[in-house]
């Protein structure tokens, strides 16, 4: 019986280097073999032959879907890591175009009942012309929201100095 080879296996995203926001489904083309990731991007697959190819199918809903080709060697145990590349509707960029046309936000995560703007909330975004936006429990990916905002939160920095951090809501995400 020939010894088969175990991978293991790790999805970060290509934005961070870091696991990514959901987890993520693979697939072994060959064998129909499937799994998911863990909590920490990781993954194990133990039923491929040595010296062999092999094709992964790496799909989520936030990432999309992914096709990698994978080689075995002569190895028992293989360690690999694999990007996925978020489906970001706004990044950085998105963030300058929309400070220049005083449309800016910053993006938080609520849960299904998102907390409303306080008075105070209203009144920072008035001051800064900003407006806080709640994707409630659906999120974007969360490295597209860090991006985003640590953007804006440069650009309200260079503007208004410092003063505004001591207004700002605490669950603006940034990290």
């Amino acid at each position: 019986m020939n010894a088969q080879v175990k991978l293991d296996g790790k999805i970060i995203s290509v934005k961070t280097k870091l696991k990514p926001s959901e987890e993520v489904m693979i697939i072994v083309k060959e064998t129909n073999e499937k799994t998911f990731t863990d909590s920490l991007g990781n993954f194990i697959l133990e039923k491929f032959d040595k010296n062999k190819h092999y094709t992964l199918e790496l799909s989520s809903f936030l990432y999309g879907k992914v096709i990698l080709e994978f080689e075995t060697q002569n190895d028992i145990r293989v360690q690999k890591t694999f990007e996925v590349v978020p489906n970001c509707k706004f990044d950085g960029e998105t963030a300058k175009s929309e400070w220049e046309n005083k449309s800016a936000k910053l993006y938080l995560i609520g849960s299904i009942a998102p907390i409303a703007n306080s008075k105070k909330d209203k009144k920072f975004e008035k001051k800064y012309n900003i407006q806080y936006y709640d994707f409630g429990c659906t999120p974007d990916p969360l490295e597209c929201i860090i991006e985003y905002n640590k953007e804006i939160l440069k650009l309200m920095e260079s503007k208004y100095g410092d003063e505004w951090k001591k207004e700002i809501r605490k669950d603006v995400v940034i990290n």
